[in-house]
């Protein structure tokens, strides 16, 4: 949907008497809100390039080639995703500007950068893409709040959207290595974020140890997994659709008021309020070493999340739960959802719903910030410790937040699609079989031929070496979506691809050298998430 000119007219009318009324700074003790909108596209076709054989494809090439059955042309060639992946955030940003601390958030998988650099550069459909598309992004980056931190910050993200959780520990590590090894050239320098936005928002506290290594001090997660791991969680299996929560996880205290928050995904979320909608800290202890590493956990309101991602958002959520905001530790309210997707990725939403709803939440008294302001004005207390639960958001295909991230890992089954974990086969277990033993393959090269270089294995030179190139093309194996879709057209071969490339660069090493790395072991899995349930 598009705004025409009279309603523009009224829009205008509108925003000029809301920016009459006092707005709040984020410094307050006022519910906050706050924005995340995620871009992601992966590699279309992860075999090797011919104009380029140290490397995959990247999505110019193929559209030439015609390698997918995926319809990039489209895909890019949308004209919101063309100004989604251009200039739509920053003008909703600047829309926000006369509000002290108005701002979002963006995640930026790698692989969606550079797959836009390929079309810039070739001036793919009349330039449809910039040279430096990424212009508006550094201009609205640049824009500060009262804190002094971004009004448009891009978090770190995952490389290829892997599932964090169900990757191998190394290969997690090198996606976010990789990930800060192409930021300079995406944002023009090397301040990174100190957050974090995980592909689907699948979390795992396991995941912490390398996040903290890697600089991160705080990481969105879904709010379903804070609430669900509260004592009194009242799960509702028609209401869920999925698992139980398991008696372990549930060791938060009790929290007794709860959200009831249907959406048309077919599922109703239940969340504690202020408790789910309040950052805290989560931690992982080593289970051999017994080092501790923690991290804070910003949750996002996954309901609303939704909602506001398709359609015109008011203060409606906001206004039921406001009255239990502690102005000690403010609520805040993060509108977490895909940024080039559904409304979220079209023209109204950037230049209507943003500007209404931010101004709408300044007008209650509500305060529009960022998540880095926020935490700078509020820092969360060291004592702080929650527990979050496993899994990912409610929004995908099947999986409502199911703690084994089934559509990502959907479990064995027999010929009739029930369970049969002895005897059973699934596409996504076959994929996931492949990618461990390609990553036994990598690392063992990688021990052969010594350390390798994240700026290589995420672009690589002519001088990467075989374990570089390896790494590079198992990485795009890990993408998300090839098994979020899984038998749709070509999706489910691609990882094969990946890891194929990825074996013939490192088999070479591993023929002439000493095999000394340990076995790679594919994380154990348990059905049903609470067998005692």
């Amino acid at each position: 949907m598009r705004i025409h000119a009279p309603y523009k007219g009224i829009l205008a009318c509108c925003l000029a008497s809301l920016l009459l009324s006092p707005l709040t700074a984020s410094s307050s003790g006022n519910v906050h809100t706050t924005y995340l909108w995620h871009m992601h596209q992966p590699i279309y076709w992860p075999d090797r390039s011919a104009g380029s054989p140290s490397r995959y494809e990247t999505v110019h090439e193929t559209i030439l080639l015609g390698h997918s059955l995926n319809d990039e042309a489209t895909i890019f060639g949308k004209p919101d995703r063309i100004g989604d992946y251009q200039n739509y955030p920053k003008d909703g940003i600047s829309s926000i500007l006369d509000l002290p601390d108005g701002g979002a958030q963006v995640s930026f998988a790698g692989a969606l950068i550079e797959n836009l650099f390929s079309l810039g550069e070739n001036g793919w459909s009349g330039g449809a893409y910039a040279n430096d598309w990424y212009a508006h992004y550094r201009t609205a980056r640049s824009w500060t709040t009262s804190a002094g931190t971004p009004r448009l910050e891009p978090v770190l993200t995952g490389f290829h959207h892997g599932i964090g959780p169900l990757m191998d520990d190394n290969a997690f590590r090198m996606e976010l290595a990789i990930a800060k090894a192409i930021h300079e050239r995406a944002w023009g320098d090397t301040l990174f974020s100190k957050g974090f936005f995980p592909a689907e928002m699948c979390f795992s506290e396991r995941l912490i140890p390398a996040l903290s290594d890697a600089g991160v001090e705080w990481s969105v997660v879904p709010d379903l997994h804070v609430a669900r791991a509260c004592a009194d969680y009242p799960f509702a299996a028609s209401a869920d659709n999925c698992d139980p929560p398991n008696l372990a996880d549930q060791v938060n205290p009790a929290q007794g008021t709860y959200t009831n928050h249907s959406i048309s995904r077919g599922v109703s979320l239940k969340v504690p309020y202020p408790f789910g909608f309040t950052p805290h800290r989560a931690e992982f202890v080593d289970p051999g070493m017994g080092t501790v590493s923690q991290i804070v956990v910003v949750p996002a309101a996954n309901a609303m999340g939704w909602e506001e991602g398709y359609g015109l958002f008011g203060t409606g959520g906001i206004d039921a739960i406001a009255s239990a905001n502690d102005p000690a530790r403010p609520m805040l309210i993060l509108l977490a959802h895909d940024g080039d997707n559904a409304w979220s990725g079209g023209y109204s939403y950037y230049y209507q719903n943003v500007t209404q709803f931010s101004h709408a939440a300044a007008s209650t008294g509500y305060s529009p910030t960022t998540i880095a302001t926020y935490l700078a004005d509020h820092p969360v207390p060291a004592g702080d410790l929650i527990h979050v639960e496993d899994g990912g958001w409610v929004n995908a295909d099947g999986d409502f937040g199911s703690p084994q991230f089934i559509n990502w890992n959907w479990p064995l089954v027999d010929e009739f699609g029930d369970f049969d974990i002895p005897g059973g086969w699934a596409e996504d277990e076959r994929n996931w079989a492949i990618l461990t033993a390609g990553q036994n393959r990598v690392e063992t090269a990688e021990q052969i031929l010594g350390p390798v270089d994240p700026e290589e294995v995420a672009e690589p030179s002519p001088v990467a070496n075989a374990a570089e190139r390896a790494w590079h093309f198992l990485l795009a194996g890990y993408e998300s979506g090839y098994m979020y879709y899984g038998q749709s057209l070509d999706m489910e071969i691609k990882a094969t691809l990946a890891c194929n490339e990825a074996a013939a660069e490192a088999d070479p090493v591993i023929s002439s050298g000493s095999d000394a790395t340990a076995p790679t072991i594919w994380l154990p899995q348990r059905l049903p998430w609470n067998p005692g349930g």
